[in-house]
């Protein structure tokens, strides 16, 4: 499951297509969404991306740190989605 983070992202880039872009690097899921996403529907976003991952990966054998921040570069938070077993 190296690729985890890989396949993870590309997930995310499909199931977020309008709202953002998503990168992955060696360590990070970055997911960048307007200053608008980021006040008014982050709860309702984290609770869709960790749904998609459990539901998509629901056996884990690495966590995934994903960074969620706006596109001005004024907001930036970061998450773990820990590992299933």
């Amino acid at each position: 499951m190296a690729n985890l983070r890989n396949t993870v992202g590309e997930l995310l880039k499909n199931e977020l297509a309008s709202n953002g872009t998503v990168q992955t690097t060696n360590s990070h899921i970055i997911v960048s969404i307007s200053r608008f996403e980021i006040e008014y529907r982050l709860g309702n976003l984290l609770q869709q991306i960790y749904r998609t991952i459990d539901q998509h990966f629901p056996i884990r054998k690495e966590h995934l740190s994903l960074i969620i921040k706006d596109l001005d570069g004024i907001y930036q938070n970061c998450f773990k989605i820990w590992r299933s077993e």
